[in-house]
């Protein structure tokens, strides 16, 4: 194996080679999601316990780890965990509304005027120091709550994971073919489980054998190291150039809410403005779903009758996380023959029975057999993503990608606000009830996607039958503009 370069850097293997400049913001996604899914355990636990020995003593949040004591103490056990969710959700909520107008009026205007490099940054950087505060609390125990706001504020105002999603696809399809777009946002989506493969795997052992601080500390090192490689590694590659003689301010603020909702509102060909809408809803959808799980199944899977530990639900998330992430990477490149629509069709199909086993299994050999079953669920949001990005121009992904990434915020914070009001609402009749709720709305997405499985057929049929007739009048080229090429190109797999 050699090492060839001019301006580009290869890696040729018998007859095969490998473009290392291929490589361009996965490692910073990796990074990145590494320290957010150690986060999401590790802030629980460090919430659970603190209110916990707040509200009672030591020596009794050690004995609730215990199955049986859990039971003669169900009254204080569904309190603390009440409390839990309570500060999931401030968190949630103080967090996602000012990454939401970070994004939308600022990064994602940025990125598509001035270059996609600093928003990649600004978010690993505000993650690294909200960390830094839970890190501080860990080592002084005798800190208030409260002053986790200061995570919370901080990291909400560098856009947060909204925004790093933002950036990471809008660069990602920026720089891609549209003939295999599907399949690098696949390989990026891939990296977020990959990433949660080895954070959340990890989590359970650091704490039941480790401490806080250890765990703070380490994440504080993933943050800074994925914002280290963004600032040596990447280009600040650019959609358009500012205009001679326009201030940076009116450039990029003034006619930041005009351009994301023309966007989204633009007139476009046949029925795009439709297809971009309905697939927001799906997203929104497969958010909920999404969220339900982060914010509840840790309370979830750690009272009676599951009782894990930490570790076990790290081995859970790590091999959930795997086997998605290996489909990702794996089985869809495999499926580029079969429409995007239809492996969206197969990861609904597939996240609804993870969703309804998880409800309804009393059982750890039954919620871990959720592996298996839902091992396909991480297509649906590559599929969602790629679909949206072939219907804009290359001049519009990040505004897309902000607007995505906004409903994502807007989403996510209602997720929170329902489960986490619901959870504890449902503790007294059906602990799982909340699953089986993302799972119906879930269904809702099924359908939503089946509809546009044979609509969009229609579409394609139509266009190959407008691109025959344009052959023979090449001059008109009211179809083919530079936005229409890239579509084209992947309307086919739809």
């Amino acid at each position: 194996m050699t090492l060839c370069g001019r301006k580009m850097a290869v890696i040729r293997c018998g007859r095969r080679q490998f473009d290392l400049n291929l490589i361009t913001v996965e490692p910073v996604l990796f990074l990145y999601m590494i320290g957010s899914f150690l986060t999401y355990p590790t802030f629980q636990a460090f919430v659970y316990n603190k209110i916990c020995i707040n509200s009672y003593n030591e020596t009794f949040c050690t004995s609730l780890q215990n199955k049986t004591f859990q039971e003669d103490h169900k009254t204080e056990e569904d309190y603390v965990q009440s409390q839990t969710s309570y500060w999931i959700l401030k968190k949630n909520v103080v967090e996602l509304v000012p990454s939401c107008f970070m994004v939308v009026f600022f990064l994602g205007p940025w990125g598509d005027k001035m270059g996609r490099k600093l928003p990649v940054i600004l978010p690993c950087c505000g993650a690294m120091l909200a960390s830094v505060t839970y890190l501080i609390m860990s080592i002084f125990p005798s800190i208030k709550e409260e002053y986790m706001y200061i995570g919370f504020a901080v990291n909400g105002l560098s856009g947060a994971f909204s925004a790093l999603l933002m950036s990471v696809y809008s660069y990602v399809t920026h720089i891609a073919d549209p003939a295999n777009k599907t399949v690098r946002i696949g390989i990026l989506e891939s990296m977020t489980f990959f990433a949660a493969t080895v954070g959340v795997f990890v989590s359970g052992v650091m704490l039941d054998n480790t401490s806080f601080v250890f765990v703070f500390a380490f994440i504080t090192g993933s943050f800074f190291l994925g914002m280290l490689y963004a600032i040596i590694r990447l280009e600040n590659i650019t959609a358009n150039t500012r205009p001679e003689g326009e201030g940076i301010c009116a450039y990029l603020c003034l006619s930041s809410i005009k351009e994301s909702g023309r966007c989204v509102m633009k007139k476009r060909q046949e029925k795009r403005n439709l297809y971009i809408f309905i697939l927001l809803v799906v997203f929104v959808i497969l958010e909920l779903g999404t969220s339900c799980e982060i914010d509840v199944l840790f309370l979830y899977t750690r009272r009676a009758p599951l009782s894990w530990t930490s570790t076990t639900f790290g081995y859970y998330k790590g091999l959930e996380n795997f086997t998605r992430s290996l489909t990702l990477v794996t089985v869809m490149p495999l499926c580029r023959k079969m429409r995007d629509t239809t492996l969206g069709l197969w990861g609904l199909v597939s996240k609804i029975i993870g969703l309804v086993m998880i409800g309804l299994s009393p059982w750890t050999w039954l919620v871990f057999l959720v592996v298996i079953f839902a091992m396909f669920q991480g297509f649906p949001a590559a599929i969602v993503r790629s679909l949206m990005s072939s219907m804009v121009s290359q001049a519009e992904q990040g505004r897309l990608f902000g607007v995505v990434a906004a409903v994502e915020s807007i989403a996510s914070m209602l997720a929170s606000l329902l489960f986490n009001e619901l959870y504890p609402a449902s503790l007294a009749f059906f602990p799982g009830f909340s699953f089986l709720l993302a799972a119906g709305l879930c269904v809702i997405a099924e359908a939503i996607m089946l509809w546009l499985h044979f609509d969009l057929r229609k579409m394609v049929h139509g266009d190959i039958q407008q691109e025959t007739k344009e052959e023979k009048t090449p001059t008109d080229n009211t179809w083919r503009n530079k936005g229409d090429l890239q579509t084209n190109a992947v309307m086919t797999h739809m």
